[in-house]
């Protein structure tokens, strides 16, 4: 059934990715067998190819794809939206970094992502050409790619770690109107016309685990009240583990801002997706800029297929919740495993079916055979 999978997925990326047959032809078998076989090795997806190509002819195709297709990078993230049914709300964005060695090699990516459903889905990211955090400059650039691929977008919230903090960075954010919640250091200076600096330990010093405080007023951060920074409001949390939540928020409820701050853990799954849990990033052995730019592409593309498929599975038949809570299995590898089944197991008109409904913004609400598991 791959063959009527390779063709459905072709017609279907035919209206949102220019490419072309062949080269379209190339991606929906990266797509599909990324899924099927959770690596990102070439080598190892070239023996699973249904053609009659030898496996050294597949390899050095696949080699030849990333080595000279683009794939426009707005209109990847505009079919995403399109797949996930994004559009006509706004966006809570979460941005993190996500980084490996390979040899001598640092592989470090910079994300920009939709929450959704509590999972992030990827839309934009850069390869940084160092090891280590990111940078303003780096960080407002790919807020730029997204607003100029999405210029009518409402931002609800953009969500950082705390390594996403800094003066330049804040005011940039404050100054085109973006609402933010972004964790603090405890070790930050915070001051305001009331206090003069100490830090934010100071600030938290009695407040037990489980129990939040907000800080009265505004503040700035720094140490030097002549040097007045951004205006900012500050909201803190004991967790159980006895660490210090504390964030910066500015243009939303501070009452809301540690709940708001919580759905940044999504994008902490989709690393996890893309990487050990899932797809096998971490597999390549590709160190350009550009093969691994093109491959996220294929890799964004590949996880929001699987998690729509794990949307749709857990409409048709609620899974199963842990004693704790959560659920016995995630949404994401709920999708992986009907994927995987669906190829096995339908017709091809099933097939046929199942991808046309995959690539509408909403989530079907009929059952089809081999989806659910």
């Amino acid at each position: 059934m791959q063959q009527s999978l390779t063709k459905s997925l072709s017609l279907s990326l035919d209206d949102h990715i220019s490419l072309w047959r062949t080269r379209r032809e190339t991606l929906v078998w990266l797509v599909t067998l990324i899924i099927q076989t959770g690596t990102v090795s070439l080598w190892r997806l070239a023996g699973h190819v249904d053609t009659r190509a030898k496996t050294l002819s597949v390899h050095r195709r696949f080699e030849r794809f990333f080595q000279h297709v683009h794939l426009d990078e707005a209109c990847v993230a505009r079919l995403i939206v399109h797949i996930m049914g994004l559009s006509g709300k706004p966006w809570h964005l979460a941005l993190d970094r996500t980084n490996w060695k390979f040899g001598r090699c640092h592989i470090n990516i910079l994300m920009l992502g939709v929450i959704h459903e509590k999972v992030c889905i990827p839309l934009f990211w850069v390869l940084l050409d160092k090891a280590g955090n990111s940078n303003a400059r780096e960080r407002t650039n790919l807020m730029g790619r997204l607003h100029e691929a999405f210029p009518d977008q409402p931002i609800a919230s953009l969500s950082g770690d705390r390594e996403f903090i800094g003066e330049r960075w804040i005011s940039w954010l404050e100054s085109q109107g973006i609402p933010f919640v972004l964790r603090l250091k405890e070790n930050m200076h915070v001051w305001n016309e009331n206090h003069v600096p100490v830090k934010l330990s100071v600030h938290a010093a009695r407040l037990r685990k489980r129990n939040s405080r907000i800080l009265k007023g505004t503040w700035y951060l720094g140490r030097d009240p002549l040097k007045a920074t951004t205006p900012i409001k500050i909201a803190m949390m004991r967790l159980k583990t006895g660490e210090m939540l504390i964030v910066a928020a500015s243009r939303i409820r501070i009452k809301t801002a540690l709940s708001t701050y919580r759905n940044r853990w999504g994008i902490e799954t989709l690393f996890s997706a893309l990487k050990t849990r899932g797809l096998g990033l971490e597999d390549t052995h590709m160190t350009s800029p550009h093969k691994l730019t093109t491959l996220m592409a294929v890799l964004a593309i590949a996880f929001c297929l699987a998690y729509k498929s794990g949307l749709w599975v857990a409409r048709i038949k609620p899974p199963r919740h842990k004693s704790h809570g959560r659920l016995q299995r995630s949404l994401f590898a709920l999708g992986l495993n009907a994927f995987r089944k669906a190829i096995v197991k339908m017709s091809e008109l099933e097939i046929r079916r199942y991808v046309v409904a995959l690539f509408k913004p909403n989530i079907p609400r009929n059952a089809l055979i081999g989806l659910v598991l």
